[in-house]
């Protein structure tokens, strides 16, 4: 056997000796490179084949050739073994353990101003109401000419219009187009009469704006519900009977109600609800301003310019309506002091109302 042979035999013995101790894929890559590459060991040795002696150069080249083989077989199954080794740890690193407790995670609830749109809705539908919805975005037309408060009336001061195209930068002033964020929700009542034929009844829920400085029981942002009944034979009786209903299924049984005289551009007659103070009963106290009574809405007959403007003929037809502040329900209803709360987004404050309240 020649010296060539014996270093053969040797290379075989070391790389397979180092081979079983690679600990993972890269090391046996690396054992690889220094066996095969353009100056590895075995490459090496193969080109000392050249100066074999003729005779021996055949049995040596086999020997070579066997060596080769046998290393490149020998890394391939070691490669194998070490990624199957691998995949099975990082799969029992992965492993889902089903019957674990899974970790607590939070359910959020309506806001406790949607829970109570959703409580009206439920109680006027047992009235036999539907809902009816508008633009946020309004004309000056739709939102004050058609409700009998055109744009000379002095009833206008009673509501602070934000106005969205606005002349010289100031918001309370209009451009040419009039186009404003609506300030309640009455415009609506004029696109159902429109859009529907008597019979109607149709409450009207929805986002109101007006440029208001912001205090605890005003926003410039606010929510509202008004109602609208039309037919042949409607009364102020009717709605009067309607209203204690609902007062009575929203506070309680016990709840008291009375009419007092208002004034509405859009009804005639007008008039304002009270309910027993829902904070002493009716005795008097601070928050009722010791009368005893809160107003929590107002209504009246519809006016007949504005059925007229809603394409109804007032010689045939009459109707009611009624708006309430939908922030100060919830307010009476929970107790709250400060309106600003329910649009502060304070978690500490909306976790006091879970789900269903």
């Amino acid at each position: 056997m020649t010296e060539l042979a014996d270093r053969l035999h040797q290379l075989q013995t070391d790389a397979l000796a180092e081979l079983a101790a690679a600990a993972d894929a890269r090391a046996v890559g690396g054992l690889r490179a220094s066996l095969f590459g353009r100056s590895g060991r075995l490459t090496t040795l193969l080109h000392d084949l050249a100066d074999e002696d003729p005779t021996e150069r055949p049995a040596t080249g086999m020997l070579a050739n066997a060596v080769r083989d046998a290393l490149e077989a020998a890394i391939t199954d070691r490669l194998a073994v070490l990624v199957e080794a691998d995949a099975g740890a990082r799969l029992a690193d992965e492993a889902i353990d089903m019957s674990a407790p899974s970790r607590p995670w939070r359910v959020g609830h309506l806001h406790p101003t949607m829970t109570v749109e959703r409580d009206l809705r439920e109680i006027f539908h047992a009235f036999g109401f539907e809902v009816f919805e508008g633009p946020e975005i309004e004309t000056d037309a739709m939102n004050f000419e058609a409700l009998n408060i055109p744009p000379d009336h002095p009833s206008r001061d009673l509501w602070d219009t934000l106005y969205v195209s606005e002349a010289d930068g100031d918001p309370r002033q209009p451009a040419a187009d009039g186009t404003i964020l609506r300030t309640h929700t009455s415009p609506v009542q004029i696109r159902a009469m429109r859009a529907l034929t008597p019979p109607i009844r149709v409450i009207t829920p929805g986002r109101c704006f007006r440029y208001e400085a912001v205090d605890a029981s005003h926003g410039f942002e606010f929510f509202q519900v008004e109602g609208l009944v039309v037919d042949r034979d409607t009364s102020l009786a009717d709605l009067k009977g309607m209203l204690e209903e609902f007062a009575r299924t929203l506070y309680g049984e016990a709840t008291r109600t009375r009419f007092r005289p208002g004034y509405y551009p859009f009804t005639e007659p007008s008039v304002a609800f009270d309910v027993s103070c829902l904070v002493c009963g009716g005795s008097g106290c601070a928050a009722c301003g010791r009368s005893g009574w809160m107003t929590i809405l107002g209504a009246g007959m519809v006016h007949p310019t504005v059925l007229r403007a809603g394409g109804i003929d007032p010689d045939e037809f009459q109707g009611y309506a009624f708006g309430m502040g939908l922030d100060r329900i919830t307010l009476l209803r929970h107790g709250i002091p400060d309106l600003r709360l329910l649009m502060s987004a304070d978690l500490r404050f909306l976790e006091q109302f879970p789900a269903g309240r």
